[in-house]
């Protein structure tokens, strides 16, 4: 790290007219040890060099490798190359091949969203006019954002993606030509985007919505068809728009297809351990990588809040419950918790598990509207004194909750706590902010908790 080098000597500048390519190709070709400091708006970059190789660096909250890709995609800025005596190594690679690998991501870049100074730029792709039509007076007048272009199928949109790619992109599910699930694999893999769903709800669309979530689709929301949901759907995109700029698209992956459950072994006793799991944006996607893989507990509940449109929660519940052992339904409130199941619903209104006659239950209030923000506090404060170190609380991708002091109950109570790796969310916001307190006791992808807590 920076504190554990010693500067000898060196010079400082403002890259303007000379690439970062040229600085890191100057200190590989001339040898020696070296620290290239380079800041770019209010970001901080390292990279360090001993023996014309690059072994060493660092950006905010990432080392190593993915550090080096984040500071060589940055256009302009100032930096300091210096001589220093440098301890650390986190990097293995050859120089020439992570030159290579961040002229390829730099190539990427050029064809992703641009980022957010004005308005955000938003492609609709449905096969109905009317809707498409109330979408752009949705954005355009409402959110604030422009439409920049339109589609009646998956085929257009694909086009348009050729030329630029937008903010966000809406996408229905079931058009002509080429349908949203089609579309949705193509735009994943030729032309990363942001991509919410827009659809009818009944049960035959909402497991297809699931699937499509697997794909990566940041979100989903029902069809407006009165001018409360077209409320309800315009704040959503609103808070989504408001976000989109910190989306880290390369680090969505797609779930693998689940196995249906063929015997479940029933449930009912009273809960004695809790694993909560809060979420948001980006992580319907890697509940569906948590939940099935979950090993069967009797004593152990799952309660899972997610940040979603107010009328998922039905439908992501019967969709988990295919693939778990956990019975798992929508969360009501005043029913009792017990062992062996898992309940899904939103983290917006009030949540709190209270004991009454040494029965568990779930309360609170109920918020269709999504705009009430859930007091974390009071949840994570009651759960934690019920449960003690029989609690596990799992943060997801996009969870924006104020969890500081509730976490840091949690850590007192005995609790555990399990952050995803920053670098494989797609909304870090608060998990990157939380990593530096050090309250967890493991950071793992979404892929590695199941298989951590039926080790512990």
């Amino acid at each position: 790290m920076l504190n554990n080098e010693s500067v000898i000597n060196g010079f400082i500048g403002e890259l303007e007219g000379i690439s970062l390519v040229d600085l890191v190709q100057f200190a590989c070709l001339e040898g020696g040890s070296r620290r290239l400091t380079v800041q770019h708006d209010k970001e901080n970059g390292l990279v360090c060099f001993v023996d014309s190789e690059i072994v060493h660096a660092e950006c905010g909250s990432y080392l190593g490798e993915e550090a080096f890709y984040k500071i060589m995609l940055w256009p302009t800025g100032t930096f300091s190359m210096v001589f220093a005596k440098i301890n650390d190594r986190t990097i293995d690679s050859s120089w020439n091949f992570l030159l290579l690998e961040a002229a390829r991501r730099l190539d990427e870049n050029d064809h992703a969203p641009a980022t957010m100074s004005g308005k955000a730029r938003v492609l609709v792709v449905d096969d109905s006019r009317l809707f498409t039509k109330a979408f752009v007076k949705l954005f355009e007048e409402k959110i604030d954002a422009t439409v920049v272009g339109t589609a009646t199928n998956g085929k257009e949109a694909l086009k348009f993606l050729e030329m630029q790619v937008p903010h966000l992109v809406t996408l229905d599910v079931n058009m002509p030509v080429m349908g949203g699930d089609v579309a949705l694999k193509h735009i994943m893999i030729r032309s990363p985007a942001p991509v919410v769903l827009v659809s009818n709800f009944n049960e035959e669309a909402c497991s297809r919505l699931m699937d499509f979530m697997r794909l990566g689709a940041v979100d989903v929301v029902a069809k407006p068809v009165n001018s409360q949901s077209w409320d309800i759907v315009g704040r959503r995109m609103k808070y989504i728009l408001t976000n989109v700029n910190a989306f880290r698209m390369d680090n969505v992956s797609r779930a693998k297809k689940m196995k249906s459950v063929d015997t479940r072994p029933g449930s009912g006793k009273p809960a004695r351990k809790l694993l909560l799991i809060l979420s948001g944006l980006g992580g319907m996607l890697e509940l569906q990588k948590i939940v099935p893989s979950l090993e069967y507990d009797p004593e152990t509940a799952v309660l899972v809040l997610q940040n979603m449109y107010p009328t998922i929660g039905n439908p992501l519940a019967a969709y988990l419950d295919q693939f778990t052992p956990y019975t798992t339904t929508p969360l009501n409130l005043g029913e009792e918790l017990l062992g062996g199941q898992c309940r899904v619903g939103t983290c917006h209104g009030r949540r709190e598990i209270i004991s009454r006659d040494d029965i568990l239950y779930l309360v609170g209030i109920n918020d269709d509207t999504n705009e009430m923000v859930m007091d974390t506090e009071q949840l994570l404060f009651s759960v934690a004194d019920i449960f003690g170190s029989g609690l596990t609380v799992v943060l997801l991708s996009g969870v924006d909750m104020e969890l500081k002091n509730g976490l840091q109950y949690t850590a007192d109570k005995g609790g555990r706590i399990i952050l995803q790796k920053t670098e494989s969310c797609l909304l870090p916001g608060v998990i990157e902010e939380l990593t530096p307190l050090e309250m967890e006791d493991k950071c793992l992808k979404p892929e590695e908790i199941a298989n951590y807590l039926s080790s512990v």
